[in-house]
């Protein structure tokens, strides 16, 4: 190899090498701002967020299904929506989930977050089925917001004291003292 190809080839390496961190940074800023983006959206879902209406909403989807308005299966909200998700109601809109996770049992679960996984599951008033899946992290990370909704939170099992945190707050919310509560 001769004088003028070793450089060359050097040229091309620090090229490469170069456009390799460049594209790596901005990933990585771009990841950073969507993950700091999700996870501000933990306070909304377990504080402002009428978790009554957000069950009655679920609970429309799952009547949708069975009148064959809607497909089982997972629809994609948050970045680029799936088309169909625009037709979900503007509360889950609002709250913009990564996805929806709709069953044909009538389960249901929004995820909020992929890299710390967080978000509700949704049980049928009925559900007898087994809790497999995404489906028993609710009662193994997580707690009841009301009677067939669930909150969980993958955060749980690596600190199990922040649960109780997060039910202590909750409580006093439901007693009326918001002042204590973020």
């Amino acid at each position: 190899m001769n004088q003028r190809n070793k450089w060359i080839l050097i040229v091309i390496i620090i090229g490469s090498f170069a456009c390799g961190i460049t594209v790596v940074a901005y990933y990585s800023v771009l990841i950073s701002r969507d993950l700091n983006s999700l996870e501000a959206r933990r306070p909304m879902l377990l504080y402002e967020t009428d978790h009554r209406e957000l069950l009655k909403v679920f609970r429309e989807l799952s009547r949708r299904i069975d009148a064959g308005l809607l497909e089982p299966g997972s629809y994609r909200i948050h970045g680029v929506p799936d088309p169909e998700s625009k037709k979900f109601p503007q509360l889950i809109l609002d709250l913009d989930p990564l996805h929806v996770n709709l069953e044909k049992d009538g389960r249901a679960e929004m995820i909020m977050s992929s890299v710390v996984m967080y978000g509700v599951v949704v049980y049928p008033d009925d559900f007898e089925g087994s809790l497999d899946g995404l489906y028993q992290y609710a009662k193994v990370w997580g707690f009841e917001l009301i009677d067939g909704l669930w909150y969980y939170d993958e955060d749980f099992r690596k600190h199990p004291e922040h649960m109780k945190e997060v039910e202590e707050l909750l409580k006093k919310r439901k007693a009326g003292d918001s002042s204590s509560v973020p």
